[in-house]
Protein backbone atom coordinates (compact mmCIF):
# COMPACT_ATOMS: atom_id res chain seq x y z
CA UNK A 1 0.00 0.00 0.00
CA UNK A 2 2.68 2.48 0.52
CA UNK A 3 5.06 1.20 -2.04
CA UNK A 4 1.92 1.72 -4.45
CA UNK A 5 0.93 5.21 -3.36
CA UNK A 6 5.11 6.50 -3.58
CA UNK A 7 4.65 5.32 -7.04
CA UNK A 8 1.26 7.19 -7.90
CA UNK A 9 2.93 10.36 -6.58
CA UNK A 10 4.69 10.48 -10.01
CA UNK A 11 1.33 10.81 -11.52
CA UNK A 12 -0.87 12.95 -9.00
CA UNK A 13 -4.05 13.37 -10.94
CA UNK A 14 -3.66 9.02 -10.86
CA UNK A 15 -4.71 9.53 -6.77
CA UNK A 16 -7.96 9.90 -5.12
CA UNK A 17 -9.33 13.49 -3.85
CA UNK A 18 -8.64 12.47 -0.09
CA UNK A 19 -5.10 11.31 -0.85
CA UNK A 20 -4.65 14.52 -3.11
CA UNK A 21 -5.99 16.81 -0.55
CA UNK A 22 -4.00 15.29 2.18
CA UNK A 23 -0.40 15.81 0.71
CA UNK A 24 -1.26 19.35 -0.74
CA UNK A 25 -2.29 19.99 3.06
CA UNK A 26 0.36 18.20 4.19
CA UNK A 27 2.89 20.98 1.68
CA UNK A 28 1.14 23.70 2.90
CA UNK A 29 1.46 22.33 6.67
CA UNK A 30 5.33 22.33 6.00
CA UNK A 31 5.41 25.57 4.47
CA UNK A 32 4.35 27.18 7.76
CA UNK A 33 6.77 25.07 9.52
CA UNK A 34 9.65 26.18 7.55
CA UNK A 35 7.88 29.74 7.56
CA UNK A 36 7.36 29.65 11.75
CA UNK A 37 11.25 28.41 11.68
CA UNK A 38 12.77 30.75 9.92
CA UNK A 39 10.84 33.49 11.98
CA UNK A 40 9.92 32.70 15.29
CA UNK A 41 12.93 34.25 17.36
CA UNK A 42 13.73 36.43 14.35
CA UNK A 43 10.85 38.96 14.81
CA UNK A 44 11.58 41.93 16.46
CA UNK A 45 9.56 44.93 17.86
CA UNK A 46 11.91 47.12 19.40
CA UNK A 47 10.80 46.40 22.64
CA UNK A 48 13.82 44.99 24.05
CA UNK A 49 14.84 46.95 26.84
CA UNK A 50 12.18 49.04 26.91
CA UNK A 51 11.04 50.65 29.66
CA UNK A 52 7.14 52.08 30.47
CA UNK A 53 6.82 55.39 29.78
CA UNK A 54 3.41 57.47 30.88
CA UNK A 55 2.10 61.13 29.54
CA UNK A 56 -0.55 63.11 29.14
CA UNK A 57 -2.44 64.04 26.06
CA UNK A 58 -5.14 64.85 24.12
CA UNK A 59 -6.30 62.43 21.44
CA UNK A 60 -5.84 64.47 18.59
CA UNK A 61 -6.60 61.64 15.82
CA UNK A 62 -7.21 57.73 15.63
CA UNK A 63 -5.81 56.30 12.51
CA UNK A 64 -5.79 52.77 11.25
CA UNK A 65 -3.80 50.83 13.89
CA UNK A 66 -2.87 54.12 15.88
CA UNK A 67 -4.04 57.11 18.02
CA UNK A 68 -2.21 60.49 17.22
CA UNK A 69 -1.80 62.28 20.39
CA UNK A 70 -0.84 65.83 21.15
CA UNK A 71 0.91 67.30 25.04
CA UNK A 72 -1.43 69.72 25.83
CA UNK A 73 1.71 72.00 27.06
CA UNK A 74 4.01 71.54 24.49
CA UNK A 75 1.75 70.94 21.45
CA UNK A 76 4.55 67.83 20.64
CA UNK A 77 2.35 65.10 18.75
CA UNK A 78 2.94 61.71 18.76
CA UNK A 79 1.72 58.19 17.44
CA UNK A 80 0.91 55.61 19.84
CA UNK A 81 0.25 52.15 18.36
CA UNK A 82 -2.60 50.46 19.17
CA UNK A 83 -1.93 46.47 19.01
CA UNK A 84 -5.35 44.38 20.30
CA UNK A 85 -2.48 41.73 21.60
CA UNK A 86 -1.15 44.60 24.05
CA UNK A 87 -4.60 46.82 24.31
CA UNK A 88 -7.62 46.16 25.31
CA UNK A 89 -10.20 49.08 24.81
CA UNK A 90 -12.85 49.86 27.07
CA UNK A 91 -14.26 52.51 25.27
CA UNK A 92 -15.30 52.62 21.93
CA UNK A 93 -12.71 54.27 19.63
CA UNK A 94 -14.86 57.47 18.24
CA UNK A 95 -15.09 57.90 21.74
CA UNK A 96 -11.54 58.98 21.89
CA UNK A 97 -11.05 61.96 20.06
CA UNK A 98 -10.55 65.30 21.86
CA UNK A 99 -10.14 63.71 25.37
CA UNK A 100 -7.02 64.59 27.45
CA UNK A 101 -5.96 60.89 28.96
CA UNK A 102 -3.39 59.35 30.68
CA UNK A 103 -1.08 57.27 28.60
CA UNK A 104 1.29 54.45 29.48
CA UNK A 105 3.16 53.53 26.71
CA UNK A 106 6.22 51.13 25.46
CA UNK A 107 8.49 52.67 22.89
CA UNK A 108 5.13 53.88 21.31
CA UNK A 109 2.87 51.06 21.31
CA UNK A 110 -0.01 51.53 23.96
CA UNK A 111 -0.63 49.98 26.83
CA UNK A 112 -2.97 51.61 28.51
CA UNK A 113 -4.95 55.03 28.86
CA UNK A 114 -7.07 56.05 31.76
CA UNK A 115 -9.07 59.46 32.39
CA UNK A 116 -9.88 60.87 36.10
CA UNK A 117 -8.45 57.34 37.06
CA UNK A 118 -11.41 55.53 35.30
CA UNK A 119 -9.63 52.73 32.70
CA UNK A 120 -10.28 53.40 29.22
CA UNK A 121 -8.02 51.05 27.63
CA UNK A 122 -5.76 48.18 29.80
CA UNK A 123 -2.48 46.32 29.22
CA UNK A 124 -2.69 42.64 27.90
CA UNK A 125 1.16 43.09 29.28
CA UNK A 126 3.34 44.12 31.82
CA UNK A 127 6.96 44.43 30.57
CA UNK A 128 8.57 44.62 27.34
CA UNK A 129 9.60 40.80 26.77
CA UNK A 130 5.85 39.65 27.78
CA UNK A 131 4.59 42.57 25.24
CA UNK A 132 7.57 41.31 22.40
CA UNK A 133 6.19 38.07 23.04
CA UNK A 134 2.42 38.33 22.67
CA UNK A 135 3.03 39.90 19.66
CA UNK A 136 5.78 37.29 18.21
CA UNK A 137 3.03 34.89 19.18
CA UNK A 138 0.39 36.97 17.19
CA UNK A 139 2.47 36.81 14.37
CA UNK A 140 3.34 32.85 14.56
CA UNK A 141 2.00 30.61 12.22
CA UNK A 142 1.65 27.18 14.77
CA UNK A 143 -2.29 27.92 13.88
CA UNK A 144 -2.04 27.58 10.30
CA UNK A 145 0.41 24.80 10.51
CA UNK A 146 -1.25 22.43 13.30
CA UNK A 147 -5.09 23.17 10.61
CA UNK A 148 -3.09 22.22 8.01
CA UNK A 149 -1.57 19.11 9.04
CA UNK A 150 -4.98 18.49 10.90
CA UNK A 151 -7.12 18.26 7.27
CA UNK A 152 -3.99 15.98 6.09
CA UNK A 153 -4.15 13.54 8.82
CA UNK A 154 -8.42 13.61 8.54
CA UNK A 155 -8.09 13.23 4.67
CA UNK A 156 -5.42 10.11 5.32
CA UNK A 157 -8.15 8.37 7.86
CA UNK A 158 -10.76 8.84 5.83
CA UNK A 159 -9.33 7.59 2.24
CA UNK A 160 -8.15 4.60 5.10
CA UNK A 161 -12.19 4.00 6.07
CA UNK A 162 -13.61 4.52 2.72
CA UNK A 163 -10.69 1.62 1.28
CA UNK A 164 -11.83 -0.16 4.00
CA UNK A 165 -15.38 -0.38 3.72
CA UNK A 166 -15.09 -0.88 0.11
CA UNK A 167 -12.89 -3.76 1.01
CA UNK A 168 -15.57 -5.22 3.29
CA UNK A 169 -18.06 -4.77 0.81
CA UNK A 170 -16.75 -6.49 -2.19
CA UNK A 171 -15.72 -9.80 0.68
CA UNK A 172 -19.74 -9.61 1.22
CA UNK A 173 -20.82 -9.63 -2.21
CA UNK A 174 -17.91 -12.68 -2.89
CA UNK A 175 -19.29 -14.94 -0.33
Amino acid sequence: MIRSTLCSLRNFSSLGPLLQVALVSFAVGLAFALIEAWTCNGLDYGLEGASLDSLRARVVAVETGALLVEDPDSGERQRLRLVRELTQLQVPLSQLPGQTLVFSHLRGYLLQCSRDAQPWCSAQCSSAEQCQERLRQSQSSLGMLGFAWLASLACVVLWFLKNRLQELACRRRQS
